[in-house]
């Protein structure tokens, strides 16, 4: 069932990407010899002639501030999540695009997060904890397009994202006096791996919009991996116990408390399949705009622009 269903995790993200991408395609080239803004409030610049000034009366540029949890998925998960939970904050930048019908946006991310889990088989009694950074490019894609009046926007407006990154991981262990070392250096498995992986990632959300600058955010996304790493567990196999000549990293090899590997059922990791995680926000956003006050009627009615 677990396998199932991450290789049909996978085939939606791709395929989702390649439509994304193909409709980006034929998108751009539609636009290539158009003029970026159109109408009564834009003249017509060219992308080369965009100030600041420029910026903040179009409204291209938000910035974002998020926090939430982080779950980790791999060896010592068993499903496709743990149980665990950890926290995560993170940041970044978006800029605002006409392409899809002003509903596509490109987004760079910034996040700090912890990851964790305890062995979901006992016998084998591993465990990690770990803080990771993630440093993303993402196209986002929003439900209903962008509108320069308030009154035609939508308050709530879902959105779709997909992207690449890199993610750096440093698994510790727990001894069996309750501290915590570093696994990395051990080489529990007679491996050297480093300290950063690819990502690709997909995810979805939605905005709620309060006013011109500011806006609320939720989001949850999945980050695939290409390290198998993350949590210090991926060979079959438990390497024997005579073939360490550090005591701690035949010990943090082998915690099930069985001198004969072998007899440990479940095997140390498995390698088919890589290490990955969940990352679900909450934050809000500020975007640059020169609209900064209310304007009312003579009646001290709101007027909506």
């Amino acid at each position: 069932m677990f396998d199932s269903t991450i290789i049909m995790l996978k085939s939606v993200f791709i395929s989702t990407l390649f439509l994304f991408l193909s409709v980006l395609a034929i998108d751009v080239a539609a636009q290539d010899h158009k003029k970026i803004y159109h109408g009564k409030y834009h003249k017509g610049k060219s992308l080369s002639s965009i100030s600041f000034k420029g910026i903040s009366k179009n409204e291209l540029i938000t910035l974002y501030l998020a926090g939430g949890v982080s779950s980790y998925n791999g060896d010592l998960s068993g499903n496709i999540f743990s149980r665990t939970y950890r926290p995560q904050i993170g940041g970044g930048i978006m800029l605002r695009t006409l392409y899809l019908g002003k509903r596509l946006n490109l987004r760079v991310d910034v996040r700090s997060f912890r990851l964790g889990s305890n062995d979901v088989h006992e016998s084998r009694n591993l465990n990690f904890r770990s803080t990771n950074w993630e440093f993303l490019a993402l196209g986002q894609v929003d439900l209903f397009p962008y509108e320069k009046l308030m009154r035609r926007r939508t308050k709530i407006n879902p959105y779709a994202y997909g992207g690449i990154g890199l993610m750096t991981y440093d698994p510790w262990g727990q001894q069996s006096n309750g501290k915590w070392t570093q696994l990395r250096p051990l080489e529990t498995e007679h491996v050297k791996y480093g300290n950063v992986a690819f990502v690709y990632t997909g995810g979805v959300g939605f905005k709620y919009t309060y006013n011109y600058r500011w806006s609320c955010m939720f989001e949850a996304g999945y980050r695939f991996t290409t390290t198998d790493y993350i949590d210090d567990v991926s060979g079959p196999n438990y390497p024997a116990g005579n073939s360490f000549s550090n005591p701690k990293s035949a010990y943090m090899s082998n915690k099930s408390n069985k001198p004969n590997p072998t007899s440990v059922k479940t095997g140390r990791g498995g390698p088919q399949y890589k290490d990955g995680y969940a990352i679900v926000s909450l934050g809000l956003t500020y975007t640059f705009t020169k609209h900064n006050t209310r304007r009312t009627t003579n009646k001290g009615q709101l007027l909506r622009k």
